[in-house]
C-alpha cells in the first residue's frame, strides 16, 4: 500500500514576470536569444515579463525552462508562478445561489447553422413554452455549442443566465427536485424552503420564474424527468438543454440533433489548435478523419500535436492508425475518440497516468487539487503539476473556480484503465484513503460553525479551511463529493464516522438550509445511530431529521412522527435535553399543521419544563419561543409577551458565557423583542411598540442579523405611522428598502416600495 505523505504548506509562488526576467538575466540571455532557444516569440516573452501575460500554457513554460536550463527547483517555481497567474482573481467555489455560465471555448469553430437555429428559436416570443434540446453522442460539442449560443443571447435575457450540470451519466445524477432547488435559490435567494414533493417544487419554480427574462442552460440530462419540471410554463424565460439522448418523451420542445463537424470546419479547428505549424492540408484532413470529425477527439489530437514540437502530423497519424484500444459500448465514431485518448494517455508521465485513471474515484462534478493529491498519495504541489499535464492535453478542464472537471467520456476511459492496470486491492485502498480524508476534512470544516463549549475557544486545528468563510466555501464546493463519501461510509458499515460527520454539520445546516441533501445526510446518521444501539444518539439525530422536514422539505407530518419517536428514545435514555428538543419539534410541527392550539401549547410547555432542568440555555430559549407562539395562536397575547420577556432573560445568560455565543444570544434577544413589539402593535400600543422595537434594533447590528433587523424596522415603521410620525416611518421604511435591495429580495422590495408610496405627504 502506498504511503500518504503530509507535506508542509507550500510557499506562496512569486509573480511570473519578475521571476522570469530574473532567471533570463541570470542565464545571460537577451529576449531575442531566449526566443530563439525556446521557440517562444520575443513579444510573448516580453508580455510575460511586463505582467501583460500572467498565466501562459504549461507547454510554453516548459519550453522556456528548457531554454534557460533551469534546475528542478527553479523549474517548479516558474511553473507555480504561471499556475498562480492562471487562477489568481478567480471567484471562490460555486454555490447554489450562483450558477454562472462556464467560460466559452476560445477557439470555437463552425456550427453556424446550428447557432442561427438556436437563436431564432429562443428569440421567438410567440412560443408558449420555450425550450430547445441539443442532443448527440459524447464529445460532439453539445456543451460548447450551448454556452456559445447562450453568450450570443445575453441581450435577449437581461435578467440572468444560469447553468447547471445535471450529471446525467454520473452514478448519482441530480434529481428533479434538486435541480429546481438550485434554480429557485439562484433566481430568488429569498424564496421559501423548496418542498420535497415534485409537484409543489415545480409550482414554486413557476412562480419564481414567471415574468423574468432568464435563460437556463441545463447540461448533460439523463432523461425527460430532469428537464420537464424546469421548463417554464410561459415566457419570457427559456431553457437550453443538452443530452446524449433525444428524449422523445418531451413535448413542446425544439430540437437540434448534433452531428460531427463538417470536413472544412474540422480542419479549421485543427488549424486553430496548432498555430504556427506548417501541416499539409491532406494530413490535416486525414487527422480529422481519424477523429471522425468529433470536436473533443480533434481537440485532444490537436493539443497533442501542438505540445510536441518534434512530432509531425504524420507521426500522430501513425499512432492513431496503429492504436487498437477502444472504449467499450461506444458507437463507431466514438471509437476514434478512444484511440485519441489512448495516444494521449500513453504520452503522459507514469504519475500523470495514475492520477488520470484514479480521478473517477472522486465523486462529484469537479475535483480539487487537494482531493487529487490524496488519490495518488503525493504532495499538493506535485499533484498540481500533474493536473497541469492532464489539462494541457485536454484530458481535464479547469473551471472558472480553479477546480478540475473530467468529461464523462474521459472519465469512462479512466475507469477502464483503472480496472486494467490496478489490482482490486489497490483500488479499494485508494477509495478508502479518499473517503477517510474527505470525511475527516468535512468534520473539520463543520466544526467552524459550532459554538465553543463553555470555557473553551477551540477551533479546528487541521482541515481544509483557516476561517469560517473558507470552511463554508469548501463545504459547498465539495458537497456532492463528501455526500457521496458519506453514503459509501454508511454502506461500508462505518457507523460512528457517519454519525460524527452529521454531528459536525448540524450547526452549519442552519446556514445553508436550502441544500437538497440535508434530509439524506441526517437519515443516514439516524440509521447509523440505530445500528450503534445508542438511544440518546438516535434521538438526537431524529431531531435533526425532523428539522429538515420542517425547514427543508416542508413535510410536517413526517416531522411530527420523527419528533415523537425521538421523544420515546430520549425518555428511555433518560436525556432531558433531547426530550425537550423532541417536544419542541412536536410543537413546531403541530403549529405548522394547524392542529388545535391547546395541543401545540401543551407540547411547548412540556419542552420548557424539560429544558428548565438542564443547562441547555439555547434549547430553553427555543422552547419558550415555541410556547409564546402557541399562546399567540390562542390570542393569549399578554401571556405571550411575558413568555417572550422570559426568553430575553434566558438569552442574556451569565456574564461568563463564552464570546462565541454572543451572536446566538443577540439573535435570540432581537427575535424575542421583535415578537413583543409585533404583539404591542397588534394591540394598538404604538408607543410601546416603538420603544421595544428600538431596544431590539440597538443590539441587532450583527453580520447575520439583517433579516431580523428588517423585520423589526418594519414593525417600528407601522407604529410610527399610527402615531402620526410620517418622517420617522419613512426613514425606517427606507432602511428596510436598503436591506431588501442588498439581499436581492425582489418581492419584499416591491412590498416596501408600495408602503412608501402609500405614506401621507405631510406629517411630523
Amino acid at each position: 500500500m502506498e504511503r500518504v505523505e503530509n507535506p508542509p504548506a507550500p510557499a506562496v509562488p512569486a509573480a511570473l514576470g519578475p521571476l522570469l526576467r530574473r532567471m533570463r538575466v541570470a542565464a545571460g540571455l537577451t529576449l531575442e536569444q531566449l526566443s530563439e532557444a525556446s521557440g517562444v516569440s520575443d513579444r510573448a516573452i516580453g508580455d510575460m515579463e511586463r505582467g501583460v501575460s500572467r498565466g501562459p500554457r504549461a507547454s510554453t513554460v516548459a519550453a522556456l525552462a528548457d531554454a534557460l536550463r533551469l534546475t528542478a527547483g527553479d523549474r517548479h517555481a516558474l511553473a507555480a508562478a504561471a499556475r498562480l497567474g492562471r487562477t489568481k482573481g478567480l471567484p471562490r467555489a460555486d454555490t447554489y445561489t450562483d450558477l454562472p455560465l462556464p467560460r466559452a471555448v476560445p477557439d470555437f469553430t463552425g456550427r453556424t447553422a446550428e447557432l442561427r437555429r438556436i437563436r431564432d428559436s429562443l428569440r421567438d416570443a410567440g412560443r408558449r413554452r420555450r425550450c430547445l434540446l441539443i442532443s448527440g453522442p459524447p464529445g460532439i460539442g453539445k456543451t460548447s455549442l450551448a454556452v456559445q449560443a447562450a453568450r450570443q443571447l445575453t441581450g435577449e435575457f437581461p435578467d440572468g443566465q444560469y447553468f447547471i450540470d445535471l450529471q446525467g451519466f454520473a452514478p448519482d445524477p441530480l434529481s428533479p427536485v434538486g435541480i429546481l432547488a438550485r434554480l429557485i435559490r439562484a433566481v430568488d435567494p429569498q424564496a421559501s424552503a423548496v418542498p420535497q414533493q415534485l409537484s409543489e417544487a415545480t409550482e414554486l419554480w413557476h412562480r419564481v420564474s414567471v415574468g423574468r427574462r432568464i435563460l437556463v442552460v441545463l447540461d448533460n440530462a439523463a432523461d425527460e424527468d430532469q428537464l420537464r419540471a424546469a421548463i417554464p410554463d410561459d415566457g419570457p424565460a427559456a431553457v437550453l438543454a443538452t443530452s446524449r439522448r433525444m428524449l422523445r418523451g418531451l413535448d413542446g420542445v425544439d430540437r437540434v440533433p448534433l452531428a460531427p463537424l463538417s470536413g472544412t470546419d474540422a480542419v479549421a479547428l485543427l488549424e486553430q489548435l496548432t498555430p504556427g505549424r506548417r501541416t499539409a492540408a491532406a494530413e490535416l484532413r486525414q487527422l480529422a478523419d481519424l477523429c471522425a470529425n468529433v470536436p473533443l477527439a480533434i481537440r485532444v489530437a490537436g493539443n497533442r500535436l501542438a505540445t510536441r514540437s518534434r512530432w509531425t502530423a504524420a507521426d500522430l497519424i501513425t499512432r492513431l492508425s496503429a492504436d487498437d484500444r477502444r472504449l467499450d459500448a461506444l458507437t463507431a465514431g466514438d471509437l476514434r475518440v478512444g484511440a485519441a485518448f489512448a495516444v494521449s494517455y500513453h504520452q503522459l508521465s507514469p504519475a500523470a497516468r495514475r492520477l488520470f485513471r484514479r480521478l473517477p474515484i472522486a465523486a462529484g462534478a469537479t475535483t480539487s487539487t487537494e482531493a487529487a493529491a490524496v488519490l495518488v498519495g503525493q504532495p499538493a504541489d506535485d499533484t498540481a503539476d500533474l493536473l497541469d499535464e492532464l489539462a494541457e492535453l485536454s484530458l481535464l478542464d479547469q473551471t472558472s473556480t480553479g477546480r478540475f472537471r473530467c468529461h464523462d467520456l474521459l472519465r469512462s476511459y479512466g475507469e477502464s484503465r483503472l480496472r486494467q492496470e490496478e489490482s482490486p486491492a489497490e483500488i479499494r485502498a485508494a477509495e478508502q484513503r479518499w473517503r477517510q480524508w474527505l470525511l475527516t476534512a468535512t468534520v473539520g470544516a463543520g466544526r467552524w460553525f459550532e459554538p465553543a463549549a463553555p470555557g473553551s475557544g477551540d477551533r479546528p486545528a487541521t482541515g481544509p479551511a483557516q476561517s469560517a468563510d473558507e470552511a463554508e466555501a469548501w463545504l459547498q464546493a465539495e458537497g456532492d463529493s463528501w455526500f457521496a463519501a458519506l453514503t459509501e461510509a454508511a454502506r461500508a458499515g462505518e457507523h460512528q464516522l457517519v454519525v460524527d460527520v452529521a454531528e459536525s454539520l448540524h450547526w452549519y445546516s442552519d446556514r445553508w438550509p436550502h441544500w437538497h441533501r440535508w434530509h439524506d445526510v441526517f437519515a443516514l446518521s439516524t440509521e447509523a445511530a440505530r445500528l450503534l444501539g445508542d438511544d440518546r444518539l438516535q434521538a438526537t439525530h431524529l431531531g435533526y431529521l425532523a428539522w429538515t422536514e420542517l425547514v427543508c422539505l416542508v413535510d410536517h407530518e413526517a416531522a411530527l412522527r420523527h419528533a415523537d419517536e425521538a421523544f420515546r428514545l430520549a425518555r428511555r435514555a433518560g436525556d432531558l435535553s433531547q426530550m425537550g428538543w423532541a417536544r419542541d419539534y412536536r410543537a413546531w410541527a403541530l403549529g405548522a399543521l394547524k392542529r388545535p392550539g391547546e395541543e401545540q401549547l401543551a407540547a411547548a410547555q412540556e419542552s420548557v419544563g424539560f429544558f428548565s432542568e438542564t443547562d441547555d440555555w439555547i434549547g430553553h430559549a427555543q422552547a419558550l419561543i415555541g410556547q409564546g407562539i402557541a399562546l399567540q395562536g390562542l390570542d393569549r397575547l399578554d401571556e405571550a409577551i411575558q413568555v417572550f420577556e422570559h426568553v430575553v432573560t434566558v438569552a442574556q445568560g451569565p456574564v461568563t458565557a463564552p464570546v462565541e455565543w454572543a451572536s446566538i444570544r443577540a439573535a435570540t434577544t432581537v427575535g424575542a423583542l421583535c415578537r413583543i413589539a409585533e404583539i404591542h402593535l397588534r394591540l394598538d400600543r404604538w408607543a410601546t411598540a416603538v420603544r421595544v422595537a428600538t431596544s431590539a434594533l440597538e443590539c441587532s447590528d450583527l453580520p447575520d442579523a439583517a433579516p431580523l433587523r428588517g423585520r423589526t424596522l418594519w414593525v417600528r415603521a407601522q407604529a410610527h405611522q399610527q402615531l402620526g410620525d410620517v418622517r420617522a416611518a419613512r426613514a425606517d421604511l427606507e432602511a428596510v428598502r436598503d436591506l431588501r435591495t442588498a439581499s436581492k429580495d425582489a418581492a419584499g422590495l416591491r412590498e416596501v416600495e408600495e408602503k412608501l408610496r402609500a405614506l401621507p405627504v405631510t406629517g411630523r
